[in-house]
């Protein structure tokens, strides 16, 4: 059964405010518009991809032809709208297979556009939503899933639990307790915001700020030490909605300081864990996996579908080793390393590996990209890439946000 997919990101936000009105930021407004075909690359070919810019088609008619086989296609809304209308004027039904949708992160009202197709005709399973997903998609997941996984197996040394408060006084009871640096949290947060960092061991007026906006909008925030990190790594899975849940693949990525993603290393998955074996063993690495899965198959159980990731970290310790951090983040939604991998699997050359990323720039995000077109010029190899840059969205003079592969 062919799949409909749509890039969503900012669906936390979607969940935070529910049906209420609500009007995404700019950041993440442009991110969307700008990279709506990300899931061309990912979904395959046979499968659709909802977007909004009529220039979508042609920009896959753009890409090589032996690349084009393995594409989704993208599906225009507003001449898809338009066409589902004639059809049911007209009694007719509309040219397509039966469509399973599948969101790069759930929430309700992302769903609302394929109820409207669902309505006028189209022949679509949309995912069910429920508000159990909303409460999981919290960072007191994540701080469940560290507890529960710590129990099972003990980390050493033991990671400090994300605390959760209600209020500035709880995060001044926690600082004077804990030794500084901090990083703070939201429960809900899209796209590396809802961080914050505290270098100190009291409160600044810009932070009193932070925290007094963050419990208005989400009514808590956590804090938990801030590490050294010197490696970030992701466990995928993916669960099928019935309580069962399998690991896929590790990702190895890049943040900024803020926590913001950068990009993920492309290469096939010996290669990623040979990257890792400089911190961890294989062997450990694949034994933590299936403690996290476990867990994971405890907390999630049947109430949600789809692919999920676990961030983790290698970091500093004070005595000048490294340690693991097993349960930093709980993604519940398709992931950046996914895309990795797939891309990894299915254009890039076996021996060659190279970064996938996701750059924002204010003003000159064309140019960027005509620049790195001609310094590295695509080269492929056996219809795979085997080095140089390729942008898998369309650039535009007003594009902000592009999403690329430099391939070595």
């Amino acid at each position: 059964m062919s799949q409909l997919y749509l890039f969503n990101p900012g669906y936390e936000m979607e969940i935070l405010y529910g049906k209420s009105h609500f009007t995404p930021p700019f950041t993440i407004q442009k991110m969307v518009a700008d990279l709506e075909l990300l899931p061309v690359w990912y979904g395959g070919g046979g499968s659709f991809t909802l977007v909004r810019n009529i220039k979508s088609t042609q920009f896959v008619k753009s890409m090589p032809k032996f690349f084009q086989q393995k594409l989704s296609s993208p599906m225009i809304l507003n001449p898809m709208m338009r066409e589902l209308f004639k059809c049911k004027k007209s009694g007719k039904k509309p040219n397509l297979p039966v469509l399973n949708v599948e969101v790069w992160g759930l929430s309700s009202r992302c769903l609302e556009v394929f109820q409207e197709f669902k309505t006028h005709g189209m022949n679509i399973n949309i995912p069910e939503w429920k508000d159990e997903i909303g409460e999981l998609t919290k960072r007191q997941t994540a701080a469940t899933c560290l507890t529960r996984l710590q129990e099972r197996c003990p980390i050493t040394p033991t990671i400090e639990i994300p605390q959760f408060y209600t209020d500035i006084e709880g995060i001044k009871s926690y600082m004077q307790t804990h030794e500084a640096p901090y990083v703070l949290k939201t429960p809900l947060s899209s796209s590396g915001r809802g961080l914050h960092w505290i270098k100190d061991n009291k409160l600044a007026t810009s932070d009193e700020t932070w925290l007094s906006g963050s419990f208005k909008r989400q009514g808590a925030v956590s804090i938990e030490p801030a590490l050294n990190k010197a490696l970030d790594f992701a466990a995928e899975f993916y669960s099928d909605g019935e309580g069962n849940i399998e690991y896929v693949c590790l990702s190895v990525f890049e943040t900024q300081a803020n926590g913001q993603f950068v990009g993920c290393l492309l290469g096939t998955q010996e290669s990623l864990l040979q990257r890792l074996n400089e911190y961890i063993s294989p062997d450990d690495y694949m034994f933590l996996v299936e403690q996290i899965r476990q867990v994971l198959t405890e907390v999630i159980g049947n109430n949600y579908k789809g692919f999920l990731g676990v961030d983790m970290m290698i970091y500093h310790t004070n005595d000048g080793n490294y340690a693991v951090h097993p349960f930093v983040e709980l993604n519940l939604r398709n992931t950046m390393g996914i895309v990795a991998m797939q891309l990894s699997m299915n254009f890039i050359h076996p021996e060659s590996q190279g970064l996938f990323r996701i750059n924002y720039y204010v003003y000159d995000a064309e140019q960027q990209h005509q620049r790195m077109m001609a310094e590295s010029p695509l080269i492929c190899e056996n219809n795979l890439i085997r080095s140089g840059y390729l942008s898998l969205c369309p650039v535009y003079n007003d594009t902000h946000y592009l999403a690329f592969v430099e391939v070595f």
